[in-house]
């Protein structure tokens, strides 16, 4: 089913566009699809309910990647009190392209309602050299409505040989409450600039992923329990920014950066949500 509001966001005269929008809602015991618009090729499997009430969904964007001038577009409603964690089959990828062509997009915009829930846990996204993307995600929470994502980006294709000397990349991750901003972090990667190999930037490193927990005002973490449960090295960073927890990774493995994601889930998952940890089966194939 095409929708016009979706195909506004972007031009959908250039390259392959791409939209989605759904909405959630609680019902008879169960987190449901209240509606599911869309255009283009992306889609979104069916419901699976492994843990009852909270709802999982696979998005499926069946060309695998985006090249010059292709837009994927994804919108997210939680009316009040649904619980949905959202992930993807396969890592997404933004393929090559030449010096002057269209931006590759991707946008994920999410509303969440009071009493709502959404964890957001896609796998990475490998950028190829000379890709030319832009990687944008806002999360509007309203009252007490809570949020566990994560975002993960790979330079250049290590086991390839490839690494990222050419293109740029924009990402921007962006929480708010009520209006008023509680995280916003925005990275220019460029191919082969300094910032890449500099200490202070990525210090030679390919893969960065950050883990964004919101938290009650009063909820009081212990994070050197936290730190026991990641991975030890130096690519591992946590912080609490206002009512928001940080985990950085910065390293040359995204699957290390999912396990060390993964066991802070398990960590955090029950005393954040009082619920344990379903582990989407889709991450087994």
């Amino acid at each position: 089913m095409a929708n016009d509001s979706l195909k506004s966001v972007v031009d959908v005269s250039a390259g392959w566009q791409a939209g989605l929008q759904i909405s959630l809602k609680p019902k008879l015991g169960r987190t449901v699809l209240q509606s599911v618009k869309h255009y283009g090729p992306l889609r979104v499997q069916r419901p699976f309910y492994p843990e009852g009430f909270v709802c999982h969904l696979y998005l499926l964007h069946p060309p695998g990647g985006l090249v010059a001038g292709d837009s994927l577009a994804i919108s997210l409603d939680l009316e009040s009190g649904a619980q949905a964690l959202i992930t993807t089959p396969a890592a997404g990828k933004l393929y090559r392209v030449t010096s002057h062509a269209l931006p590759q997009y991707q946008g994920v915009s999410a509303k969440l309602r009071p009493a709502s829930v959404l964890e957001w846990m896609p796998q990475e996204t490998i950028v190829y050299n000379d890709a030319n993307g832009e990687l944008l995600n806002r999360f509007d929470l309203e009252g007490d409505a809570a949020l566990i994502g994560w975002d993960i980006i790979c330079l250049g294709r290590r086991a390839s040989g490839e690494k990222f000397t050419g293109g740029r990349l924009k990402q921007s991750i962006e929480i708010y409450r009520d209006g008023v901003p509680l995280f916003i972090d925005r990275i220019n990667f460029v191919g082969g600039s300094d910032m890449l190999q500099a200490p202070w930037g990525m210090n030679g490193l390919s893969v960065s992923g950050t883990m964004f927990v919101t938290l009650d005002k009063d909820a009081k973490l212990d994070l050197d329990s936290l730190r026991e449960k990641i991975p030890e090295g130096k690519q591992w960073g946590i912080s609490q920014r206002s009512d928001v927890l940080l985990l950085r990774y910065l390293g040359d493995s995204a699957e290390s950066c999912r396990r060390g994601f993964e066991a802070a889930w398990r960590h955090l998952r029950p005393i954040i949500l009082k619920r344990s940890v379903h582990r989407p089966r889709i991450w087994n194939t």
